[in-house]
């Protein structure tokens, strides 16, 4: 499951935001057809985030309606932090780590390892398990279930790759 207070409490601390734009800019970051961020959950998060004390929101003057824009506290400075630096679940959905990974650059190298380092181990056994299963059966796989697993080699070579830019980046 996504977690909506990464990503609001993530954006305001990129820029100081107002609702619509936290929704524009939520779009712009992290819209796909699996994730839409609707207005209850914006605007409930966003209540719940301003009562614990990670950010403020200040009302601004406008010409034809106010703005409450919210600013990131200190204190929601060390959450985001505590959130983003949380080691992955090799069981975490691609996008939700996706989400978290947007925010890596918040926390030194030593902790995105802690991060990231878990899927790393987890994609690495199920590679080397889908190369050994390749190697003891793929003369006796139909074509079809031979391209698929071939093809299944190829998205858990990516991965991997993928985990190993994001630990080894300075």
């Amino acid at each position: 499951m996504v977690n909506t207070e990464l990503i609001i409490l993530g954006m305001i601390s990129f820029q100081p935001s107002h609702g619509y734009l936290l929704k524009k800019n939520v779009s712009d970051y992290f819209g796909n057809p699996y994730f839409k961020l609707n207005n209850n959950v914006l605007y409930s998060t966003l209540t719940k985030l301003e009562k614990n004390g990670f950010i403020i929101g200040k009302e601004m003057p406008r010409e034809k309606i106010n703005k409450k824009v919210y600013h990131i506290t200190e204190e929601g400075k060390k959450h985001l932090i505590d959130m983003v630096s949380e080691p992955a679940k090799p069981e975490i959905d691609d996008f939700s780590f996706k989400v978290q990974a947007v925010f890596l650059d918040l926390i030194p190298q030593e902790s995105r390892i802690k991060v990231v380092k878990p899927l790393h181990d987890a994609k690495l056994k199920l590679y080397h398990d889908a190369l050994e299963k390749k190697k003891k059966h793929g003369s006796n796989m139909l074509p079809v279930s031979y391209t698929v697993l071939e093809y299944g080699i190829k998205e858990l070579e990516n991965s991997i790759e993928f985990y190993e830019k994001l630990m080894n980046m300075e």
